[in-house]
């Protein structure tokens, strides 16, 4: 979990019986006083409630925490990926952990490096560098029997070949077992925490074409004007440049096809795609029949970030389950948007 509301849903969870006392929780981000009080209360009722500390407050307040924590490491090592940062407040310094030598039930070391790393090195570079500390700290608490890699698992948002998740995964432990074998040091337990990576694929954006106009400046190319929003429903296309796998969902098999950049409907400039400078090509629109656009890996975390910039309309939701479709949020009314907004 991310944030008290998360932790929340887990807690709601667990009263239902969703899940076994068996399974660990692990609690990272900022911790406000919200989060810091349901951590203590789901401890003392028996859950298994592993707090990452983050900072200074947090590590006086688990002082005196009955069950395990973590601590989380800011590496000084930078891997090549999408959101790599030169600065990073989450965390403390090796040093600073070493400094502080024996901690008050430490049981895993955690680190987040990045998300979206394209190469298996930049997974297995960083992880050397948190086995060498791993063993460094485990002199002073030898309790500490847990890794956590955090996130980093890359989604081949366009057609480019990428490593599989049973590849990174070989490699990783791999890496793990030569470090520890080198420095006769045990072998940790290791977590990863790859919500892209399992969430992206969750999810297909379908937009319908309302129609087209020629790009400017002699460009043999035309706008394909969408129901929707690049700004409001993938965000990521205008905040990170994001490039995405997109294909017809009708007319597949057309030869009829242009150059295609594609427009939202909102009243912004940005709003629109342009395959980072490239193209799409796409079929031709007929007269009278309807053309849907197929956006793949859109799961994580278009939705969760959505917006309603000029007060357009989230759209319809189905879930697609074992065979079955069902709707599970209609697209919204003016009414409904009215109301959100207090009118």
């Amino acid at each position: 979990t991310s944030s008290a509301n998360e932790l929340w849903i887990v807690k709601r969870l667990w009263e239902q019986e969703k899940f076994t006392n068996k399974i660990r929780v692990l609690c990272n981000g900022p911790k406000t006083h919200k989060y810091l009080t349901l951590i203590d209360e789901l401890d003392q009722k028996g859950l298994i409630i592993t707090p990452i500390i983050e900072e200074e407050q947090e590590l006086t307040f688990f002082k005196k925490y009955r069950g395990e924590v973590g601590i989380r490491v800011n590496p000084a090592v930078k891997v090549p990926s999408h959101w790599d940062k030169r600065f990073n407040h989450f965390g403390f310094s090796e040093e600073e952990l070493l400094k502080m030598g024996k901690i008050r039930n430490l049981a895993v070391l955690s680190y987040h490096i990045s998300s979206q790393i394209e190469k298996m090195d930049g997974l297995t570079r960083p992880l050397r560098r948190l086995i060498r500390l791993y063993a460094k700290m485990r002199e002073k608490n030898p309790q500490l029997d847990t890794v956590n890699i955090g996130g980093g698992g890359a989604v081949p948002y366009e057609k480019k070949r990428m490593y599989t998740g049973k590849a990174a995964a070989q490699w990783i432990v791999k890496t793990l077992k030569q470090e520890c074998r080198q420095l006769g040091v045990r072998e940790p337990n290791l977590i990863c925490e790859w919500g892209r990576y399992v969430a992206a694929p969750a999810q297909i954006s379908i937009f319908k074409v309302l129609n087209e106009k020629p790009v400017e400046a002699g460009l043999r190319k035309k706008w394909y004007i969408l129901n929707g929003s690049f700004i409001s429903n993938l965000p990521d296309t205008w905040a990170i440049h994001q490039k995405w796998h997109i294909t017809p969902v009708n007319n597949m098999a057309s030869r009829k096809l242009q150059q295609v950049w594609l427009s939202g409907s909102s009243c912004d400039s940005d709003d629109r795609y342009t395959a980072g400078g490239g193209y799409l090509l796409l079929p031709k629109l007929e007269d009278g029949e309807d053309q849907y656009l197929a956006v793949f890996d859109t799961g994580a975390y278009q939705d969760s970030l959505a917006n309603h910039h000029c007060l357009l309309s989230s759209p319809a939701k189905l879930v697609v389950q074992d065979g079955e479709i069902k709707l599970t949020r209609k697209r919204e009314t003016p009414e409904e948007i009215g109301k959100m907004f207090g009118w």
